[in-house]
């Protein structure tokens, strides 16, 4: 019974984040062509039985309209053409609620990775694409346990009508399945549960592996990656067929039961000849729905596992402190008493940090790694928030560029321009590009040339991010190591540039001595595991 509560806890509280329009007006519809679809069966099942074999029911009043269905046959091919439309229009109604759902949390997974921020892109990808897929699924297989439900009480409704003392043996059947069923969900569950922790140990080998690939090919360690990487997917996908052959059990446990009772009934009972065509068919129907049901029962806590997982997350995450940034009317970026920790962790990355810097100063921010650098960029930029303490800057116009630029598939121009509400024209554009000497070929300067991080040099992609920031009305610029592949005439050209426009900079950087020109250095030691900051 907990266990039933949880669920429904759960899908409720889904269910108000994904917010797909008309959803009950899906569930209704897709149960009503359910039900059709099992009054068709049993009709057609009925007229075969009569047909064939000249069986009737003991009910007047249907056997008077399979008389009369008779006399038209063609009735009968219109009702299969039915029982095609509504399982085709069921089948799409589940699917057409699964995509909804599937892309209202893959938006809101999104919004929620810019909103925290400090997801990693293993979890990221995991949460977006494995996390909301399995939501989304739930709901397929939840439609698929009513429709089955219903079409069971339908069929045992028709049987009881037909012949009440078969049906008692057939319940006494169902009774015995409980257990072994029972037994088989909660099996499929435990390995479900392994599963989605493999899954996301999956996803953290494989951002391992390409975060690091070049070191991993200079020190020969890629037959270890991939040998590591085989032994997380091994275990992976062992814990999915167990929770694959569970399911499987479960679903076919019913109809294999059935069909073995039957054969011995009609094989060596005397009884057989009271049993007519249409118990038997609508007998088979009943317990293949029961199998549909118990494997929809199997997805639906497969699916839950992941729900359970979402609404611990969501339900534990750290309520943004906004309003610790803010904007003010001096000339400065301020720093007040901040503290500052990740929502899932325990330990502060700052204590107490107050500083200053002052508008047009060009400040360097050094430290060993680990240090909290581009954290510190984050918390100035206002992408990150702290949890007590306020970040005070003079204006939220900002610019950033990191050891790896934006550099996205699509042309030079749309590059160049990404993140610009101002028209800019391809002469100013230009004009920056020819100054920086960014390409050797004249053709390469079309801005209408599609680029890709494949295509251009390190350099080349730091000049073309330089060049964005300097086509924008950015008024603070953020440098996180990003001078690294710029020759010193470029890097030259580009400072006097952002000087000239009195743009105030803070440059995060593991190389002080290559910056001159500089009004201050915002130094974070580490000393006794407590981040100590000096701005000298």
């Amino acid at each position: 019974m907990n266990q039933i509560k949880t669920i429904i806890r759960d899908v409720l509280y889904v269910s108000k984040i994904t917010r797909v329009n008309n959803k009950k007006l899906l569930l209704i519809s897709v149960t009503l062509l359910a039900q059709l679809t099992a009054i068709t069966d049993i009709a057609i099942i009925a007229l075969f039985a009569a047909l064939i074999a000249g069986q009737f029911t003991n009910i007047e009043f249907v056997n008077s309209i399979i008389d009369f269905i008779l006399s038209f046959p063609v009735i009968i091919l219109f009702m299969v053409i039915f029982r095609f439309v509504f399982l085709y229009y069921q089948q799409i109604l589940i699917k057409d609620l699964e995509f909804k759902v599937s892309r209202n949390m893959k938006t809101y997974m999104l919004n929620e990775i810019f909103e925290k921020r400090n997801y990693s892109v293993a979890d990221s990808y995991f949460y977006i694409n494995t996390l909301s897929g399995h939501i989304a699924y739930f709901y397929s297989s939840f439609s698929g346990f009513i429709t089955s439900l219903l079409q069971i009480v339908i069929y045992m409704s028709y049987l009881l009508i037909v012949d009440v003392s078969s049906v008692g043996v057939f319940l006494i059947g169902i009774a015995i399945l409980i257990l072994p069923i029972k037994k088989l969900l909660e099996t499929a569950r435990s390995y479900m549960d392994k599963t989605y922790h493999k899954g996301q140990d999956a996803n953290r080998e494989i951002q391992r592996v390409v975060e690091n690939m070049f070191l991993i090919k200079i020190l020969k360690k890629d037959k270890y990656e991939m040998n590591r990487f085989d032994e997380t997917l091994k275990s992976l996908f062992g814990n999915q067929m167990m929770n694959y052959k569970a399911g499987v059990l479960n679903a076919f446990l019913p109809s294999f039961l059935t069909l073995v009772s039957l054969s011995l009934i009609l094989g060596f009972s005397s009884y057989a000849k009271t049993i007519t065509l249409d118990f038997i068919g609508v007998t088979l129907r009943l317990f293949q729905s029961l199998g549909n049901l118990t494997g929809s029962t199997n997805q639906i806590i497969n699916s839950h596992v992941h729900i359970e997982k979402f609404y611990q997350l969501d339900s534990n995450k750290v309520e943004l402190k906004k309003e610790n940034f803010q904007i003010h009317n001096n000339d400065t970026v301020e720093f007040e008493n901040l503290n500052f920790r990740y929502f899932n962790s325990d330990v502060d990355i700052f204590e107490n940090l107050s500083f200053v810097i002052k508008k047009n100063n060009h400040v360097l921010v050094t430290g060993p790694n680990g240090s909290g650098k581009s954290t510190l960029l984050g918390l100035i930029a206002g992408v990150l928030f702290s949890n007590s303490g306020k970040v005070k800057s003079f204006s939220n116009k900002f610019g950033y560029i990191g050891a790896t630029p934006l550099i996205f598939e699509s042309t030079l121009y749309e590059n160049l321009t990404y993140g610009n509400d101002k028209n800019v024209s391809e002469e100013e554009i230009l004009t920056f590009l020819k100054m920086l000497d960014t390409f050797k070929e004249q053709e390469n300067y079309d801005l209408s040339r599609v680029i890709n991080n494949k295509s251009l040099s390190s350099g080349q992609m730091q000049k073309i991010a330089f060049i964005r920031a300097l086509l924008s009305d950015i008024e603070i610029l953020l440098l996180d190591e990003a001078t690294a592949n710029l020759d010193d005439a470029s890097k030259d050209k580009i400072f006097d540039l952002l000087h000239e426009r009195k743009i105030t900079i803070i440059n995060s950087t593991h190389d002080p001595e290559s910056f001159g020109n500089v009004n201050g250095n915002l130094k974070i030691n580490i000393v006794d595991e407590k981040r100590i900051i000096t701005l000298t």
